[in-house]
């Protein structure tokens, strides 16, 4: 009987749990609306090991053409902790290079112009080129 009521509540804990969205490693992330971040929400990019890589607010830009892009924040998040990689802003999500760095695009104004090894327990964003 015991046994029983374990099973059922494992199948409500995790029959209610919500997946996590995730973005293509190929897509530009692109504004809901001109100059405008709004409608932007934390997504889930990139998992490396205990580390999740989201996209976090975003802020609105513009290439030499006109053309609109979301420039999105990056975070760095375990089950207790949320590391935001300083002055990071990139359209396109994080790749993994081992499972201690990823390897993210520094973008302005729509284009990238520095390449980064991130450590994930840190944060720290490291150059490995510019664009």
């Amino acid at each position: 009987m015991r046994s029983a009521w374990a099973l059922a509540g494992l199948s409500v804990v995790f029959g209610c749990r919500t997946p996590e969205r995730a973005v293509p490693a190929d897509t530009t992330v692109r504004a809901p609306s001109p100059r405008s971040d709004a409608g932007a929400t934390d997504t889930l990019v990139l998992s490396v090991g205990r580390f999740g890589i989201w996209f976090a607010e975003g802020r609105p830009g513009r290439d030499s053409t006109g053309a609109d892009c979301l420039e999105r924040s990056v975070e760095i998040r375990t089950d207790s902790s949320r590391t935001k990689v300083p002055l990071l802003y990139t359209t396109r999500p994080p790749t993994r290079i081992d499972e201690g760095h990823i390897r993210a695009e520094l973008v302005r104004d729509c284009r990238v112009i520095g390449i980064y090894r991130v450590e994930l327990a840190s944060g720290r964003p490291t150059k490995l080129a510019d664009r």
